[in-house]
């Protein structure tokens, strides 16, 4: 979970780790491609507004780094055009903030499934 918020990190990585799912967490765009460089993980959920490296530039170096990396994008701030540039960079999902806790279990889980078949 890459988000500049400790709260926000804090819940997602409570809601993921109470269905079983390892969690790591990054602070900012630029904490997560550090990480990505020497770490391997599945799936990425990053926020879309955070100083520094946006959520956009983060989803097109995390999907440098990791070409078959599966990436939700969480939002506050959500129009079509975020939306849309978010997918052009290779965002698997993108999804409106609060986020719906079962959506986003069910997110998560079509990201791995459709990562795998890849």
């Amino acid at each position: 979970m890459i988000d500049d918020e400790a709260a926000i990190r804090e819940v997602f990585e409570e809601i993921l780790t109470s269905v079983g799912y390892e969690v790591s967490t990054a602070e900012s765009g630029a904490a997560a491609v550090e990480r990505a460089e020497r770490e391997p993980f599945e799936l990425a959920i990053t926020d879309l507004c955070m100083p520094g490296l946006s959520g956009v530039d983060t989803v097109a170096a995390l999907r440098r780094i990791k070409p078959g990396l599966a990436v939700i994008v969480v939002s506050g701030h959500v129009s079509d055009e975020s939306a849309r540039r978010c997918r052009e960079v290779g965002a698997t999902r993108f999804m409106a903030k609060p986020v719906d806790i079962d959506e986003l279990l069910h997110a998560v889980e079509v990201a791995l499934q459709n990562r795998a078949c890849h």
